[in-house]
């Protein structure tokens, strides 16, 4: 097997005046993984982190800069079947893997937008928690939105994804 890894930084959001950081909040989860095809030819990981800086002001700690990555880390055999059927299960493969990374660049997206909206707290240590309590939060809206795709979709198997004989 080998494997092809990717970072995508999604969104980054800076206030327009440098402002000193006094928070680091930073998870990796992981938030999808293609092991339910079985056996297995291909497999995906992708996992969501995210970068929290404070700004203690005078109402309080707030966000001053968030930071979300998305990477994906791509297995697949080093070599494939040469014969047609095998090419067009590649590329289907190939295909459905796309759909799964919109849904979770979009789930990227709004874990970024609910950490850069997070109200003032009365302490940094406070802000986060609540960047924590928020992060995880989005973590399973975004589970919950990739088992849906792919239960919706036979795990790829109603967008072509049928493994050849």
């Amino acid at each position: 097997m080998k494997q092809l890894g990717f970072a995508l930084i999604v969104l980054l959001a800076m206030p327009a005046m440098a402002n000193e950081m006094v928070l680091k909040a930073r998870q990796t989860v992981d938030i999808y993984g293609s092991s339910a095809l079985v056996p297995s030819l291909a497999d995906v990981d992708y996992r969501l982190s995210w970068q929290l800086s404070g700004e203690q002001t005078e109402a309080g700690c707030q966000p001053s800069q968030v930071l979300v990555s998305l990477t994906a880390t791509v297995t697949e055999p080093l070599e494939w079947p040469q014969t047609p059927a095998w090419q067009n299960y590649r590329l289907a493969l190939t295909g459905y893997e796309r759909l799964v990374r919109e849904r979770a660049l979009l789930s990227a997206e709004w874990l970024e937008q609910s950490l850069f909206s997070i109200a003032p707290q009365p302490s940094c240590e406070h802000l986060q928690q609540v960047a924590d309590n928020v992060g995880y939060h989005q973590l399973d809206i975004a589970r919950t939105l990739l088992r849906d795709f792919q239960q919706q979709n036979d795990y790829g198997r109603h967008l072509g994804l049928i493994r050849p004989e």
